[in-house]
């Protein structure tokens, strides 16, 4: 009796076994892609039971998000028809030019997306790239902070184009988080160009995981950097004057952040921001808004939504918003680099 007992608890032990390492085969799956979309490359790596039809979503939803509703250049964009003469939006959209019109009001018009006809006129990024006389970067500004909606519609000024470029990556971020939450997907990071998703949809991961990510070196090739960063799950975002930027014949350089009160490429002594905040339009937008602003000016806005930055400036200082763990947070891997303080 007492060894059929024993036989007994063995094959319970066993099958209880074979059952925890099913559930954990089964709920640590995961899935990998990469794609072009937004002009940039996407990767994602997603970890859960439903990781294979997450990244097929997220791939879908961001194809989408560029073809359908974001992009300026695309003809069945939502974007290129308020660009041309629409003015009544889906709820979608709406919602988003909302969202951004607010960040535009809460930094001072630092950021701005009135500016897609100041873009056009520079070229930045394609063969006709040049420096537009001053007359001409005064009509493209004139009204360019003047757009509005309200509900579903949208009044644009004349001349004034709607660009989205500096924060559809973060917003694609944040429709790969809502298809992670939706599916129940413990882990992913999913990079959109300059835009990271670190997510964790599980209570018990995000409290304890954390991820380095590496801040490229703004003054070195694109697999260069000078410093990481190691934060929990979070959108990381980072703007740079060397993303997109062009030469004039005497060796001038032009970067592709404009200042919307100066029609020209920002001079704010920094060479590039990296925001971390829990949205992705957020992080994208701030850290172009920053990258205008500069460090002082920075900070307010950063409280406001709750962000942290790290500013890299012209002098090579790496400064951080992180306080007293910044040595903790973020650790410089290039010797021509030097921690700064933020005063």
């Amino acid at each position: 009796m007492k060894k059929k007992l024993l036989g007994a608890i063995a094959v319970i032990c066993t099958v209880a076994l074979v059952a925890v390492i099913l559930a954990d085969f089964i709920f640590n799956k995961s899935a990998a892609a990469n794609f072009i979309a937004m002009n940039t490359t996407v990767s994602l790596n997603v970890t859960g039971f439903n990781s294979e039809e997450a990244a097929e979503k997220i791939k879908l939803e961001t194809v989408r998000l560029d073809e359908k509703l974001l992009s300026r250049t695309n003809t069945s964009a939502e974007i290129y028809a308020v660009n041309n003469g629409k003015t009544e939006v889906s709820d979608e959209l709406a919602k988003i030019l909302a969202d951004l019109k607010q960040i535009e009001k809460d930094s001072s018009g630092a950021f701005c997306i009135g500016l897609g006809a100041l873009s056009d006129l520079w070229g930045i990024g394609t063969d006709s790239a040049r420096v537009p006389t001053q007359a001409e970067i005064d009509a493209a500004i004139a009204n360019a902070d003047s757009w509005s909606i309200d509900g579903n519609t949208v009044y644009l000024p004349e001349g004034v184009r709607l660009d989205l470029g500096a924060v559809g990556k973060g917003i694609a971020c944040d429709y790969a988080h809502g298809i992670l939450t939706d599916l129940e997907c413990s882990q992913a990071i999913v990079t959109v160009g300059g835009s990271v998703l670190i997510g964790a949809t599980d209570p018990k991961i995000a409290r304890k995981s954390t991820c380095t990510v590496a801040i490229r070196d703004p003054l070195g090739q694109a697999n260069e950097y000078c410093a990481v960063l190691n934060i929990s799950p979070n959108c990381v975002s980072t703007s740079g004057n060397y993303e997109r930027y062009f030469e004039d014949e005497n060796g001038k350089r032009y970067h592709h952040i404009f200042d919307p009160g100066t029609g020209n490429p920002a001079d704010s002594g920094l060479l590039s921001v990296t925001v971390v905040t829990q949205y992705g339009y957020v992080s994208d937008a701030l850290s172009t808004a920053c990258f205008l602003l500069g460090i002082k000016k920075s900070i307010p806005l950063l409280e406001k939504y709750n962000a942290e930055a790290v500013f890299i400036t012209e002098d090579k200082e790496i400064i951080t918003t992180y306080g007293e763990s910044e040595s903790e947070i973020l650790t410089v891997t290039n010797d021509e680099y030097r921690l700064g303080e933020l005063k």
